[in-house]
């Protein structure tokens, strides 16, 4: 009698690993509310986890865009393709690191994502990024703060062009040369006083700009 019960305890845990509860909400709708259940349950049942929902994004870019660590753990352990696409062309990386993610960063960045540090400079200064933590992570993993984009501008004059004097501290604070020209010549300090960005330009007057 015994063993008849353990064979029926046995066959219902097997039919309940074979047959994990269905997920009841839409992925793209559990991905925006953090849903974890219901995630795992999209993954139990083969949902996937690599599609672009009605916005452009893959789950694993909505759970790093909302800095869903546990999520992203999940995501990753459980195999999806860390090389995804947005529907404009950015991966997870780009959204963690311009996102100021950086623990999450450090995530994908040891699931194998490639990284260009040079890009997501130009691209942190030209999406006006103001925290200074992205550009220290930056120049910790290679970023070149003098590097020149395909006008000859470096990420110093593409901040002083848009009048970020928050960017334009951080840079200088982690290597930009103040004493750089643009192609046609112009100093960074000679555009900060004709755009009349006073305090940009005393701040590279401070860090030896003349």
């Amino acid at each position: 009698m015994k063993t008849a019960i353990l064979l029926v305890l046995l066959l219902f845990a097997l039919t309940g690993c074979e047959n994990p509860e269905k997920p009841t909400v839409p992925l793209y709708l559990a991905m925006q509310r953090g849903d974890i259940e219901q995630i795992e349950r999209h993954i139990r049942w083969g949902s996937d986890m690599n599609q672009l929902d009605r916005d452009g994004y893959a789950p694993l870019h909505v759970a790093v865009r909302n800095g869903r660590t546990a999520i992203v753990r999940l995501l990753l352990k459980n195999g999806v393709d860390v090389a995804r696409k947005d529907a404009r062309g950015h991966d997870a990386l780009y959204h963690a690191v311009l996102g100021s993610q950086l623990r999450i960063a450090d995530l994908l960045l040891k699931a194998g994502v490639n990284m260009d540090a040079n890009a997501l400079l130009l691209a942190a200064v030209r999406q006006g990024v103001s925290e200074r933590e992205v550009y220290r992570y930056l120049s910790q993993h290679g970023a070149d703060m003098n590097l020149r984009d395909t006008n000859g501008d470096t990420p110093l004059l593409l901040a002083i062009r848009q009048g970020n004097h928050k960017q334009a501290k951080h840079l200088v604070s982690f290597g930009a040369d103040v004493t750089v020209k643009d192609a046609r010549g112009k100093t960074a300090l000679a555009i900060a006083n004709s755009l009349g960005l006073r305090d940009i330009a005393q701040l590279l007057q401070r860090n030896g700009a003349t």
